[in-house]
């Protein structure tokens, strides 16, 4: 657009709007935007691994649905590529992940629909609901961000609302308060499973925790439900036991229920912190895939020097793990990176590992499904391999694991030999003696020489 005026008078009509206007960027790529009237602005920090809070910068809502991070020392990370201005299309990609979700994100909608009249369900907030919500009671998300000040000054005056001594003497009273009347909005944490978030002090020492827990298990949903949540544990266990990093697990069983303690990452002590974002919120952002494949996002996210070679093949480990052991639900909140000063990020520890194929239905019921382990793909055959003895390894365990139901134990004994098959199947087909290709490739080798 041309206004054809001077750059100074443009320069002083846009001063004379004040506040109406933001200025974005310096000297010839500057822009202007209309901040939003309907939203406020709200100022970002980030607590570091000690536990102390740093200003980030303030975040101003644009009249287009736009947000813009104003700041004076800008972390690479947050202004990496095409938000190097610090201008994002839409709520800012760093904190997608803090918009509610899951069990806990309903609950804590539930909690404000009247009060503050939005929604009951947060799917449906606009970016400006979250903003407000997160400003107000958002001192424990994920990661170490907080916004608004409101928010910090409920975390460093107000600390851990309460102190878990005993598991056994707490877990049950938390896990009906989530139940009843909806968690207090903790880490949103997404993912349907039943869940509350809390602070344990004890023998194993200070934690900050996300807890799973079961319905009763003398119901089937509750049977099944609770063997699941003892698959994800071993998983850890298998998974940590071979050199890939992966939260640690603690299973409690108390009045009738399985608890999952799974220690938080994202959490150093009593009060350090670290940035986190899921892989969803990089693939948004940078890549665009939106679904399907681990690997395939991490490819794209290799290239364009987001994450290291390294994690590629980190992720292409789990992917396959994950394919080995019936986890149906690999999408791409399941996966994590921390979020540092710089890129590439490093991979966060494994989570949610657990055989989702056998889950109860959303009727209660319990289906007959078979495992079918899936073959790899020819790039992924030599990863593939490594991984196998320790799916393998999974479903023994799984099948000899005297918490579990006697049901449970019959599907894992019967997906381990499942897997033995498999393996034979791939070894007699890649052997030289028996492959149609390598026959042939022996009975012409003189002619094959010009091949090339």
């Amino acid at each position: 657009m041309h206004f054809e005026i001077s750059r100074p008078t443009l320069s002083r009509r846009i001063a004379s709007l004040g506040d109406a206007v933001v200025i974005i960027g310096k000297t010839s790529s500057t822009t202007y935007a209309a901040r939003d009237d309907n939203a406020s602005e709200l100022p970002l920090y980030a607590i570091n691994e000690a536990g102390k809070p740093a200003h980030l910068g303030t975040l101003i809502p644009l009249a287009r649905g736009e947000w813009f991070l104003q700041s004076n020392d800008k972390i690479a990370t947050l202004f990496h590529a095409e938000f190097k201005d610090g201008l994002y299309p839409g709520w800012p990609w760093f904190l997608a992940d803090l918009r509610p979700s899951g069990f806990l994100g309903r609950a804590f909608a539930r909690q404000l629909a009247q009060s503050l009249s939005f929604d009951d369900h947060p799917e449906n907030w606009s970016d400006g609901n979250v903003a407000q919500a997160i400003s107000m009671f958002g001192t424990n998300l994920q990661g170490n961000l907080v916004v608004g000040e409101r928010a910090l000054d409920k975390l460093l005056n107000h600390g851990h609302t309460r102190i878990i001594r005993s598991a056994e003497n707490d877990f049950s009273e938390l896990a009906n308060c989530a139940l009843q009347s909806g968690a207090e909005f903790g880490s949103s944490a997404g993912g349907e499973q039943p869940k509350f978030t809390s602070y344990v002090e004890n023998r194993l020492g200070p934690r900050h925790v996300i807890v799973k827990f079961s319905p009763p298990i003398d119901q089937p949903t509750g049977r099944r439900w609770a063997d699941l949540l003892i698959a994800e544990h071993i998983a850890n266990q298998v998974l940590s036991a071979n050199g890939i990093a992966c939260a640690q697990t603690h299973i409690h069983e108390i009045d009738g229920r399985i608890f999952l303690e799974s220690e938080r990452f994202d959490r150093i002590g009593p009060t350090g912190r670290r940035g986190l974002v899921s892989l969803r919120a990089l693939d948004a952002a940078f890549v665009g895939q939106g679904s399907g494949s681990w690997i395939k996002c991490a490819q794209r996210l290799t290239t364009a020097k987001l994450i290291t070679a390294e994690d590629r093949e980190r992720i292409t480990q789990l992917w396959c793990f994950g394919n080995l052991i019936a986890n149906t639900d690999r999408h791409f909140g399941n996966l994590s990176f921390y979020l540092e000063k710089a890129f590439p990020a490093k991979l966060a520890p494994c989570y949610d590992m657990l055989p989702m194929l056998f889950r109860p239905a959303a009727s209660g019921e319990i289906p007959h499904v078979e495992f079918q382990p899936k073959r790899p793909l020819p790039e992924h055959e030599a990863t593939w391999q490594q991984i196998l003895p320790l799916a393998l390894e999974f479903w023994h365990q799984l099948s000899n694991e005297s918490r579990i139901s006697k049901a449970f134990q019959v599907i894992a004994g019967r997906n381990e030999e499942a897997l033995q098959e498999l393996k034979v199947l791939e070894a007699s087909e890649s052997s030289p003696k028996t492959s149609p290709f390598f026959k042939s490739a022996k009975t012409t080798k003189a002619k094959a020489t010009s091949t090339f």
